[in-house]
Protein backbone atom coordinates (compact mmCIF):
# COMPACT_ATOMS: atom_id res chain seq x y z
CA UNK A 1 0.00 0.00 0.00
CA UNK A 2 2.65 2.29 0.88
CA UNK A 3 5.14 1.56 -1.89
CA UNK A 4 1.70 2.21 -4.10
CA UNK A 5 1.10 5.17 -2.56
CA UNK A 6 4.37 5.96 -3.32
CA UNK A 7 4.80 5.50 -7.07
CA UNK A 8 1.43 7.94 -7.12
CA UNK A 9 3.06 10.53 -5.61
CA UNK A 10 6.24 10.17 -7.90
CA UNK A 11 3.96 10.25 -10.56
CA UNK A 12 2.18 13.09 -9.77
CA UNK A 13 5.29 14.87 -8.67
CA UNK A 14 7.21 14.11 -12.22
CA UNK A 15 3.70 14.73 -14.46
CA UNK A 16 3.03 18.21 -12.72
CA UNK A 17 5.97 19.97 -15.15
CA UNK A 18 4.99 18.00 -18.15
CA UNK A 19 0.89 19.15 -17.35
CA UNK A 20 2.68 22.70 -16.71
CA UNK A 21 4.21 23.24 -19.95
CA UNK A 22 1.13 21.42 -22.26
CA UNK A 23 -1.06 24.47 -20.52
CA UNK A 24 2.10 27.25 -20.71
CA UNK A 25 0.22 30.06 -23.24
CA UNK A 26 1.46 30.06 -26.84
CA UNK A 27 3.42 33.15 -27.49
CA UNK A 28 2.74 35.15 -31.11
CA UNK A 29 3.99 38.39 -32.48
CA UNK A 30 1.66 40.35 -35.20
CA UNK A 31 2.53 43.31 -37.40
CA UNK A 32 0.88 44.48 -40.02
CA UNK A 33 3.26 43.67 -42.95
CA UNK A 34 1.60 46.53 -45.32
CA UNK A 35 2.41 49.27 -43.33
CA UNK A 36 6.04 48.23 -42.94
CA UNK A 37 6.81 47.77 -46.28
CA UNK A 38 5.21 51.30 -46.92
CA UNK A 39 7.48 52.60 -45.23
CA UNK A 40 10.90 51.65 -46.42
CA UNK A 41 12.59 53.47 -48.61
CA UNK A 42 13.09 50.89 -51.07
CA UNK A 43 9.30 50.72 -51.53
CA UNK A 44 9.76 54.66 -52.88
CA UNK A 45 12.36 53.67 -54.96
CA UNK A 46 10.30 50.95 -56.38
CA UNK A 47 7.30 52.42 -57.04
CA UNK A 48 9.68 55.62 -58.68
CA UNK A 49 11.39 53.26 -61.01
CA UNK A 50 7.64 51.44 -62.13
CA UNK A 51 6.45 54.99 -62.34
CA UNK A 52 9.33 55.97 -64.72
CA UNK A 53 8.39 52.70 -67.06
CA UNK A 54 4.82 53.92 -67.21
CA UNK A 55 5.43 56.98 -68.52
CA UNK A 56 7.97 55.41 -71.09
CA UNK A 57 4.94 52.59 -71.80
CA UNK A 58 2.53 54.84 -72.04
CA UNK A 59 4.59 57.39 -74.48
CA UNK A 60 5.36 54.67 -77.18
CA UNK A 61 1.61 53.73 -77.10
CA UNK A 62 0.72 57.16 -77.36
CA UNK A 63 3.11 57.33 -80.57
CA UNK A 64 1.57 54.33 -81.75
CA UNK A 65 -2.25 55.68 -81.59
CA UNK A 66 -0.95 59.07 -82.89
CA UNK A 67 0.25 57.32 -86.01
CA UNK A 68 -2.50 55.06 -86.12
CA UNK A 69 -4.87 57.75 -86.28
CA UNK A 70 -2.40 59.75 -89.02
CA UNK A 71 -2.67 56.29 -91.23
CA UNK A 72 -6.72 56.05 -90.16
CA UNK A 73 -7.10 59.64 -91.68
CA UNK A 74 -5.46 59.32 -95.14
CA UNK A 75 -7.04 56.36 -95.60
CA UNK A 76 -10.61 58.36 -94.95
CA UNK A 77 -9.69 60.91 -97.75
CA UNK A 78 -7.91 58.68 -100.30
CA UNK A 79 -10.35 55.70 -100.08
CA UNK A 80 -13.04 56.58 -102.74
CA UNK A 81 -10.51 57.38 -104.99
CA UNK A 82 -8.38 53.91 -104.67
CA UNK A 83 -8.98 51.10 -106.65
CA UNK A 84 -10.27 47.87 -104.94
CA UNK A 85 -7.15 45.92 -104.60
CA UNK A 86 -4.96 49.50 -103.17
CA UNK A 87 -8.34 50.07 -100.75
CA UNK A 88 -7.94 46.43 -99.09
CA UNK A 89 -4.15 46.73 -98.74
CA UNK A 90 -4.93 49.74 -96.89
CA UNK A 91 -7.50 48.24 -94.67
CA UNK A 92 -4.87 45.08 -93.74
CA UNK A 93 -2.27 47.95 -93.09
CA UNK A 94 -4.67 49.55 -90.78
CA UNK A 95 -5.61 46.29 -89.13
CA UNK A 96 -1.95 45.04 -88.59
CA UNK A 97 -1.23 48.54 -86.90
CA UNK A 98 -4.75 48.14 -84.78
CA UNK A 99 -3.67 45.27 -83.60
CA UNK A 100 0.06 46.09 -82.66
CA UNK A 101 -0.63 49.14 -81.09
CA UNK A 102 -3.16 46.81 -78.57
CA UNK A 103 -0.61 44.26 -78.68
CA UNK A 104 2.08 46.79 -77.40
CA UNK A 105 -0.73 48.17 -74.39
CA UNK A 106 -0.67 44.43 -73.25
CA UNK A 107 2.69 43.64 -73.44
CA UNK A 108 3.68 46.80 -71.87
CA UNK A 109 0.86 45.30 -69.24
CA UNK A 110 2.69 42.39 -68.29
CA UNK A 111 5.99 43.63 -68.55
CA UNK A 112 4.87 46.33 -65.97
CA UNK A 113 3.23 43.33 -63.56
CA UNK A 114 6.54 41.65 -64.16
CA UNK A 115 8.51 44.27 -62.88
CA UNK A 116 6.79 45.01 -59.85
CA UNK A 117 6.70 41.53 -59.13
CA UNK A 118 10.28 41.62 -58.86
CA UNK A 119 10.66 44.67 -57.04
CA UNK A 120 8.14 43.95 -54.44
CA UNK A 121 9.16 40.39 -54.24
CA UNK A 122 12.58 41.41 -53.45
CA UNK A 123 11.67 43.48 -50.52
CA UNK A 124 9.11 41.41 -49.32
CA UNK A 125 11.63 38.84 -48.80
CA UNK A 126 13.61 41.56 -46.99
CA UNK A 127 11.29 42.58 -44.48
CA UNK A 128 10.04 38.37 -44.15
CA UNK A 129 13.96 37.71 -43.15
CA UNK A 130 13.58 40.48 -40.59
CA UNK A 131 10.41 38.83 -39.02
CA UNK A 132 11.82 35.33 -39.06
CA UNK A 133 14.87 36.58 -37.27
CA UNK A 134 12.78 38.68 -34.46
CA UNK A 135 10.46 35.79 -34.34
CA UNK A 136 13.39 33.69 -33.62
CA UNK A 137 15.62 36.11 -30.81
CA UNK A 138 12.06 36.53 -28.90
CA UNK A 139 10.84 32.93 -28.94
CA UNK A 140 7.38 33.06 -30.44
CA UNK A 141 5.63 30.50 -31.75
CA UNK A 142 4.82 32.05 -34.75
CA UNK A 143 4.31 35.39 -36.15
CA UNK A 144 0.84 37.03 -37.27
CA UNK A 145 0.27 39.13 -40.55
CA UNK A 146 -2.98 41.62 -39.75
CA UNK A 147 -2.33 43.45 -43.44
CA UNK A 148 -5.36 41.36 -44.58
CA UNK A 149 -7.51 42.10 -41.58
CA UNK A 150 -8.43 38.40 -41.17
CA UNK A 151 -7.86 38.83 -37.51
CA UNK A 152 -10.28 40.61 -36.07
CA UNK A 153 -9.02 40.03 -32.37
CA UNK A 154 -5.74 38.57 -30.80
CA UNK A 155 -5.03 38.78 -27.25
CA UNK A 156 -2.72 41.06 -25.95
CA UNK A 157 -1.71 38.56 -22.82
CA UNK A 158 -0.62 36.22 -25.10
CA UNK A 159 0.75 38.39 -28.12
CA UNK A 160 2.88 41.53 -28.93
CA UNK A 161 3.57 43.93 -31.51
CA UNK A 162 6.81 43.24 -33.35
CA UNK A 163 6.20 46.45 -35.76
CA UNK A 164 8.54 48.50 -33.83
CA UNK A 165 10.82 45.70 -33.95
CA UNK A 166 10.66 45.23 -37.51
CA UNK A 167 11.28 48.82 -38.53
CA UNK A 168 13.96 49.67 -36.03
CA UNK A 169 15.72 46.35 -37.53
CA UNK A 170 14.88 47.52 -41.59
CA UNK A 171 15.44 51.14 -41.48
CA UNK A 172 18.99 50.39 -39.13
CA UNK A 173 19.97 47.93 -42.13
CA UNK A 174 19.46 50.83 -44.64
Amino acid sequence: MKRNLRLCLLALLLSTPFCLMAQSPARYGFLNRAAVIALLPETARAHAHLDSLRVKYEAEARYNETAFRRQYSEYLQVQKNLPEAILLKRQGDLQMSMERGLAFRREAENLLKKAEGELMGRIGEQVDAVIRAIGAERGYDFVVDTSAGTHPYLNPEKSEDITPFVKARLLNVQ
